[in-house]
């Protein structure tokens, strides 16, 4: 990933433990810190075909390093507005110039910075 290209930098949190209830929980213990990545977000506007509402559609896409070996169970922090992501799926993009190629991450906002 060219540095030109990250507007940010994140935090990838990895990890889980067991609550007083045996349940499974997020544990977010970070793994690594100060990534440099793209963030991009987009919005397309469609019509609710029930009520013919147009709706906001918002999708959040990360462009990170592939050595990262980032997961879906993972999460992602932005480290300049604090918002924490959840980590829906990770695409391998084709190599054309025979540089290693990015991960393209589809994240899904969980928390915003203030909160």
């Amino acid at each position: 990933m060219g540095a030109e290209t990250a507007n940010t930098c994140v935090t990838i949190l990895r990890g889980t433990t067991i609550s007083d209830f045996g349940d499974v929980q997020d544990d977010q213990q970070p793994l690594y810190r100060n990534i440099p990545a793209t963030l991009i977000e987009t919005a397309q506007v469609v019509q609710d075909p029930g009520t013919q509402t147009p709706r906001v559609i918002r999708s959040i896409t990360a462009l990170v390093p592939r050595w990262l070996g980032v997961l879906t169970s993972d999460q992602m922090q932005d480290q300049g507005t604090g918002d924490l992501f959840i980590i829906q799926d990770v695409i391998t993009q084709p190599s054309l110039t025979g540089a290693p190629p990015d991960a393209k991450v589809i994240l899904r906002r969980v928390t915003s910075g203030g909160s």
